[in-house]
């Protein structure tokens, strides 16, 4: 079988608060009325101004409070949902706002019939013409647009290691290769780590080295590029060439691999579309995977506007790689990106995991004295039954635990315990056993965990197209095989376009 790139969505949530970067910023939930939960990658525009961004899963995005003092107004639109205008002066000072929006759907249609020829179509079909009209409804002439990315790991419900910055992609049309025609180049405006979130030099390299384990399949990890790994997963922009596993090429397998089912429509403001379901055919996955989606595609010219595949792991019983991308039309009536987002799971063996380095029994002090090899979390303070002591098989009785140092902590012994203690031959550390629990490093990672769970995400929103855009030849451009952190940072006045950051939570 072919390899592939993984992904899995995440889930969480927390009590958001306001630091010190957000204090010039107005932070926002979009919530949907009726659910209650919320609404996963709504577009946000502006009244007065051409620029915007993209909520990320949770509903969540911020915008520089400036646009209150211009009193300019937010369009909320979001495909199955009424578009929602929020005129900005009317906010009250919160930490962050919630914008609720409401729910605009058709029932299910078992027929879909086409509005503009009344002939009926399967869902297969219409998938096949969304297919053969992208030439006519996707860019052919150079284009450029500035977008919001990040990459992140996340580990036990917390940003890791978020990198993050705003850069300018251009590119040629839909007719060119995205990756080796050498006109198509993103320059970097600015790229750095967030330190506001958690840092952790273990997971950044094991994420990117051999010391990954991707279950069911390989990362690709000799491509070092960030945006040139989300650029293969896009089987839109490339629907002449390869993206990722059982898509292939999207123009002639993914329907040969695909079955299809109509589940009605669904608005975009005005705009109907089919809301098509599809799974992968079990010749193509095998019993090790199953994989499904959703495709959205307009009733007017068949243009895709939304495309989210998921590919699950059978044995595991798990997601193993998500893939959302939405198209948005702009005013020539062609489809631009609106944002694509690419998220997969890893396991690593950290070498360097939470362990006990040494240990030293002091007699004269009753205590064990026991240094780790990594900082420990100090926040909350040890129990006595975290550590328990044997003497051949005799448990020993703990009085107390301390932290002295940072990698270290003491263990005092109770009376009884230690006057044991003193009458044995006590030099062969062999007949001592030590286990500890509860123990966790400064990053939050357990001890003795042999391998970490997490999840590599990879997320692009757009903020602003530019028509008909040639490419600038003063800029500097990424090297396509090499990473970010090692790109040239262009000079750019940046205030137009922002960091639209995750809403923090109280655990991170």
């Amino acid at each position: 079988m072919r390899s592939f790139y993984l992904t899995l969505v995440f889930a969480c949530c927390g009590i958001l608060f306001a630091s010190s970067q957000e204090k010039l910023q107005l932070l926002f939930r979009v919530i949907d009325t009726e659910s209650k939960k919320p609404v996963p990658y709504a577009t946000i525009r502006f009244v007065n101004n051409r620029n915007g961004t993209v909520a990320n899963i949770l509903g969540d995005f911020r915008i520089p409070i400036r646009y209150k003092k211009e009193n300019d107004s937010l369009i909320i639109s979001c495909i199955g949902y009424s578009t929602k205008i929020v005129p900005l002066n009317s906010l009250t000072e919160q930490p962050y706002h919630t914008i609720f929006i409401i729910p605009k759907t058709e029932p299910l249609n078992e027929v879909v019939v086409n509005g503009k020829n009344n002939k009926e179509l399967s869902a297969k079909e219409i998938v096949k013409k969304a297919i053969v009209h992208i030439k006519d409804n996707y860019p052919v002439d150079p284009f450029s647009y500035i977008t919001y990315y990040r990459d992140y790991q996340f580990v036990d419900e917390k940003y890791i290691n978020l990198n993050e910055g705003i850069a300018q992609v251009f590119d040629q049309g839909f007719l060119t290769h995205k990756i080796s025609d050498p006109l198509n180049n993103t320059a970097l405006y600015s790229y750095e780590l967030n330190t506001e979130f958690t840092r952790d030099t273990l997971l950044s390299n094991s994420v990117y080295n051999d010391t990954k384990l991707i279950r069911d399949g390989k990362m690709g990890s000799s491509i070092g590029n960030e945006l040139t790994l989300l650029d293969i997963h896009n089987p839109i922009r490339n629907y002449k060439s390869g993206s990722f596993s059982f898509v292939y090429v999207f123009e002639k397998d993914f329907v040969k691999n695909h079955k299809f089912y109509n589940k009605g429509s669904i608005f975009l403001d005005d705009e109907e579309l089919y809301k098509i379901e599809f799974s992968a055919k079990t010749y193509i996955t095998g019993y090790t995977y199953n994989a499904n989606g959703f495709i959205y595609i307009s009733k007017e010219d068949f243009s895709i506007h939304r495309f989210d595949y998921k590919l699950y792991s059978n044995s595991l019983k798990k997601s193993v790689f998500t893939i959302d991308i939405e198209y948005k039309r702009q005013e020539n009536d062609k489809m631009y990106l609106n944002y694509i987002t690419f998220n997969n799971n890893f396991f690593i063996t950290p070498k360097g995991a939470l362990k006990i380095e040494s240990w030293e029994y002091t007699k004269e002090k009753n205590l064990f004295t026991i240094e780790f090899n990594r900082v420990l979390d100090t926040v909350i303070a040890p129990r006595t039954n975290d550590a328990k002591i044997y003497y051949r098989d005799r448990r020993l009785g703990v009085k107390e635990i301390l932290f002295v140092k940072p990698k270290t902590i003491e263990v005092k012994l109770k009376k009884e315990s230690s006057s044991f203690l003193n009458q044995q031959n006590i030099e062969e550390k062999a007949l001592f056993t030590l286990k500890l629990k509860n123990f966790k490093d400064e990053q939050g990672f357990e001890m003795g965990k042999s391998k970490v769970e997490g999840h590599q995400f990879r997320e692009l929103f757009v903020q602003r197209v530019f028509l008909n855009k040639a490419l600038d030849t003063n800029l500097q451009y990424v090297k396509k095989g090499k990473s970010l952190k090692e790109a040239f940072i262009n000079d750019f006045k940046t205030e137009d376009y922002w960091l639209n950051s995750p809403l923090k939570t109280t655990d991170n």
